[in-house]
């Protein structure tokens, strides 16, 4: 099958049809038009869904975890059954995710998260930022006609965060045996684990995990690569669990592990020394939150994107919101809650990282004040919608990010941990250490200098290279409270690049607004516009229990003046994990990722 593409192909994008699988496109070079020719992957979810079904949800007392690997959400559910919290869940379950999930996430990679825990006074929040840093050699202009070196090869690799990452949260709030946490994605990686169809299209997708030796070794064991319902094993990587089990994460970041990690960076034309392993640091940050309606909602800071939730939200706040999908208002609803969403993500190019960014935290909080909230809502008009520079009064590029792996957990205290976790594009750099670990390719989430977009929007400075520097990233993990009670409502978030934003407040909104369960929040149809022209909405697969969006609705932003585009299920795979007044606890994963699950005990 050939398909000509509508617009500019990004690295690790997404090719979307009327499937149930996004397909990853090989690693290309930003604003190339091309010609696609590839495979559908085979097998089907079984069991059909209509939008005239009532998505009942099963609710639960002890706690629920959300993830798009079910064995993982399994050993979640487990640990919280052998006395553990949500920071002991989240820690064993993220782990297994990177095991089987390797095409995008695990302990090559980082990201953020946010943390609700409990006090003797009550509850707090904080975030956890453990993005990947560019090595200290690195250099502002080192991609300058030299984009392909920032998505594969060693130049591309940042210094990982997720093993100090697990680290930090289990130090602060984690109450079981760290090796108890490590322990069952090591034992997954060694006795192996059923293919399962998100990771088969992968492999499928991407002919070199079965022709490199090291690779193939896990990928293509046999001389083929593997399929679904095939089994897979990491010894390699099991064998480096079970040190980092016993030794803790310093054992990826020294010794031999480590010795590992900077030769292979360094055989590939990068830059990373051990000094740079070494040195790397997770970062408590505190994150942001906002009052909206009834509950006040927390999410993660720069160089992540929390804020832009909130600051879409704050906006929106000012309209009527719970007009339900059957109602006529819906279509103004949306229409409203997309212009917030186009301010907001111009306000995005503002967030640097804080230690290189001067005034970037004041700025954050600026955005969510009253005051800007109420100036941008002004501009919105109820009979049109207008050009992207309407929106990006800085004239800076939108960042177009990608990859990611969303999971999230709350226990029976109200603990919770909302995380979201990447290697990037899918297979990261495309680099394994002999150690098993796939390595990130980060640091193509910087911009350089010299570039123009399609609106003539510059790149922004804030977000230039710079050692030891964090790239921006559209990560935006959030968790709700009821504004009187202060108990937990929400742990939401997403995973598919720039379409983590969209995703995450969409949720928030159907909750809160609509008061939709988890199992209907992430089966509801999605919109996306990130102010690259466009504005997304799905269409209706029944695979996997996406309706689709209404006629009417899309004529009606179509007559506004919006440049629409179909696309089938989206690249964000979105989790919710929902906890009731009287106690009781529902968890819900995304149908875009079939080899999911949310569970509840």
């Amino acid at each position: 099958m050939s398909i000509k593409t509508d617009g500019p192909i990004k690295p690790g994008g997404f090719l979307f049809l009327n499937h149930h699988l996004p397909l990853p496109f090989t690693k290309m070079l930003p604003g190339s038009h091309v010609l696609v020719s590839f495979l559908l992957a085979a097998s089907l979810v079984h069991g059909a869904f209509t939008g005239d079904n009532v998505l009942s949800q099963r609710t639960a007392p002890h706690g629920g975890v959300a993830t798009e690997a079910a064995p993982c959400t399994e050993i979640g559910i487990d640990i919280l059954k052998q006395g553990g919290n949500a920071a002991d869940a989240i820690i064993a379950s993220g782990l297994c995710v990177g095991v089987i999930s390797a095409y995008h996430s695990g302990i090559g990679g980082g990201g953020f998260m946010i943390v609700r825990f409990n006090t003797k006074g009550g509850h707090d929040y904080e975030m956890i930022d453990f993005r990947e840093t560019m090595p200290a050699a690195g250099n502002e202009t080192m991609f300058v006609n030299n984009t392909a070196a920032s998505v594969v090869g060693g130049l591309s690799v940042g210094v990982p965060g997720d093993l100090r990452g697990w680290e930090m949260l289990h130090k602060r709030h984690g109450t079981l045996p760290w090796a108890d946490l490590v322990m069952p994605a090591a034992k997954i990686a060694r006795d192996g684990f059923t293919v399962n169809v998100d990771l088969a299209a992968a492999i499928e997708l991407f002919p070199f995990v079965a022709q490199d030796p090291l690779w193939a070794e896990t990928y293509a064991p046999n001389g083929t690569a593997l399929t679904e319902g095939d089994t897979c094993y990491r010894k390699r990587l099991a064998v480096t669990l079970e040190k980092i089990a016993k030794e803790g994460a310093d054992a990826l970041y020294t010794g031999e592990v480590a010795v590992n990690i900077a030769e292979t960076v360094h055989t590939n034309n990068g830059i990373m020394t051990l000094n740079d392993l070494a040195n790397y640091s997770a970062i408590v940050r505190q994150p942001r939150n906002i009052t909206y309606r009834n509950t006040r909602i927390f999410s993660t800071v720069a160089p992540s994107s929390g804020t832009v939730v909130l600051s879409a939200l704050k906006i929106f706040e000012g309209f009527e919101g719970n007009a339900s999908d059957s109602d006529p208002a819906i279509n103004l609803t949306t229409h409203r809650l997309v212009e917030a969403t186009r301010f907001a993500y111009g306000q995005r190019t503002t967030f640097g990282d804080p230690a290189f960014t001067a005034n970037v935290t004041e700025l954050e909080g600026l955005y969510l004040t009253d005051a800007v909230a109420n100036e941008a809502r002004s501009k919105i008009s109820d009979n049109q919608t207008f050009p992207v520079p309407f929106y990006n009064p800085s004239n800076y590029q939108v960042l177009l990010d990608n990859g990611t792996s969303h999971m999230a957990v709350i226990d029976k205290d109200g603990m919770a941990v909302s995380l979201t976790t990447t290697v990037n594009n899918f297979w990261g750099s495309e680099l394994m250490t002999a150690d098993g670990i796939i390595l990130n390719d980060e640091m193509g989430d910087f911009s350089s200098p010299g570039t123009t977009d399609d609106f003539g929007f510059a790149p922004s400075p804030v977000n230039f290279i710079a050692g030891g520097k964090r790239p921006q990233s559209s990560i935006s993990s959030s968790i709700a409270e009821d504004l009187e009670t202060g108990e937990i409502i929400i742990a939401t978030g997403s995973a598919g690049g720039s379409r983590i934003i969209t995703a995450t407040l969409q949720h928030l909104y159907h909750h809160i607004d609509q008061g939709l369960n988890s199992t209907q929040c992430v089966h509801h149809s999605r919109w996306h516009d990130q102010l690259d022209g466009n504005t997304y909405f799905e269409y209706k697969d029944e695979s996997v229990g996406i309706p689709g969006y209404d006629n009417r609705t899309v004529a009606y932003f179509s007559e506004l003046g919006y440049n629409i585009t179909y696309q089938g299920t989206t690249g964000s795979t979105a989790h919710v994990v929902i906890r009731h007044p009287n106690g009781t606890i529902e968890a819900a994963n995304d149908p875009r990722k079939a080899a999911g699950a949310g569970l509840a005990f």
